[in-house]
Parts: C-alpha cells; structure tokens; sequence
C-alpha cells in the first residue's frame, strides 16, 4: 500500500524588502505585466482579426436579410475598431478563399461555419496572449455565427 511521505509543506515566502543598495530580483514576482506585448504577437492578433474581417465580408456580401446585414456591419465596424487599436500600422489582408460571389443557403451556411471556425481560433490566440477585449470579441463572433448556423440547419 502507498503512504505519502510525511514532509511539512513549503510555504512561499512573500518576497522580501528590497533595501537600499540590495539586488533586484532575477525574475518578475507578477504573472501580469504592464510591458507590452512583444510585436509579433500583436501582429498574429492582427492577422486572425483580418482573417475573421475577411470571413465577416463575405457572409456579409451573401447574406439578404437586413437584420442580418445590420448585424454584420456593426461585427465588421467592432473587429475594425479593434484591429486599429492593437496595430498602428494598416490591417493586414487575410487570405479568404474566393471565386464567385455566395449564393444560396448552402454557401451561405459554409461562410457561417468558415467565419465560427476563425472567430474560435482568434479566441485561442486571445486567449493565449491574455487579451480579454479581443477575446470577448471572439466570443461574440462564434455566438452570433452559431445562432446562424442553427437558424440555416433548422431551415
């Protein structure tokens, strides 16, 4: 039978006083820091909210109920928003398969899938970097594309 060793348990200790004329700590005693994050992060940030910009459009140039297109200009204006204040430089472009323009519901239910799946991966990648705005964002787009979808299949 397995017993457990018997050992006190380690406490951590508050890091102490700094006084004058003592080192600095090696590491960052916070998990949160105020330094921003490195530039290639924001750049693959910018790069999912393009893709999900992209993906956006295009079921905004198929989509024929004006709810709906009410509904996608202002998701199109957020991730926009978004995309500026995380990047000063132009918004990248995002490679969305293309050919001809969506017509009917079956093209229109993949664009629903296609834009869900991107917002899913921006979440991810928000996530990751701790970014709460631009997941929340995220989280909105896959609702409103999930309600979508589950409107099309019940159709």
């Amino acid at each position: 039978m397995y017993e457990q060793p018997k050992t006190p348990p380690a406490y951590r200790r508050a890091p102490a006083r700094l006084q004058p004329g003592a080192q600095t700590p090696v590491h960052n005693s916070s998990a949160h820091s105020s330094i921003a994050p490195a530039p290639h992060r924001d750049t693959r940030l910018v790069g999912h909210l393009a893709a999900l910009h992209a993906a956006t459009e295009a079921v905004r140039q198929a989509a024929e109920d004006r709810a709906q297109l009410a509904e996608l200009d202002a998701a199109l204006k957020q991730i926009s928003t978004r995309i500026n204040e995380i990047s000063a430089v132009s918004a990248l472009t995002a490679a969305v398969p293309s050919g001809p323009p969506a017509t009917g519901d079956r093209q229109l239910h993949e664009l629903h899938e296609q834009a869900h799946a991107l917002a899913g991966r921006l979440l991810v990648v928000a996530a990751a970097q701790q970014d709460t705005a631009t997941a929340m964002l995220a989280c909105r787009r896959m609702d409103a594309h999930a309600a979508a979808l589950a409107v099309s299949a019940a159709g």
